[in-house]
């Protein structure tokens, strides 16, 4: 059962400038800040501390940093689309081109996680994964992210 992403077109960027994991992290906690109320710099923070716990990298290209945060009253989400791979120590070693960040109310232990599991089960799917990887349109990608599959 799918359960539905807290994720709207105004939260993905497609291909911008990133250089390393760091920045892909930064672009992602603007956006997160953006939808949250938040500060960039606290969230940044708090994705880096868990990047520091064991890679987010679940494979095929695919990143899900994901952080609980103080202050927060529901699960916001922000997707990123890197133009070329970035190195983020995945288990399978491929570089990673689409990142989907996870922020979730530091109490929310079971929400955070089936959020995780849903991602996680949708981007495994090899058509998705390529889909969104292809699209140029940012809807598209929204739509692809959060059909049906």
């Amino acid at each position: 059962m799918m359960i539905a992403l807290p994720l709207s077109p105004a939260n993905i960027r497609m291909d911008p400038p990133v250089a390393d994991a760091v920045d892909a992290l930064q672009v992602l906690a603007e956006m997160l800040a953006e939808s949250s109320g938040l500060s960039a710099q606290g969230i940044a923070a708090a994705l880096q501390n868990r990047e520091a716990q064991g890679s987010t990298g679940i494979g095929h290209g695919v990143a899900l940093p994901h952080a609980r945060l103080e202050g927060l009253d529901r699960v916001v989400i922000a997707a990123l689309r890197t133009a070329r791979g970035i190195p983020f120590a995945a288990p399978d070693g491929v570089d990673v081109r689409i990142f989907i960040a996870v922020a979730v109310p530091r109490a929310a232990a079971t929400a955070h996680l089936e959020m995780l599991s849903t991602l996680a089960a949708r981007l495994t799917v090899d058509g998705v994964r390529e889909a969104l990887l292809k699209t140029p349109e940012v809807t598209e990608f929204f739509r692809i992210l959060t059909g049906p599959a």
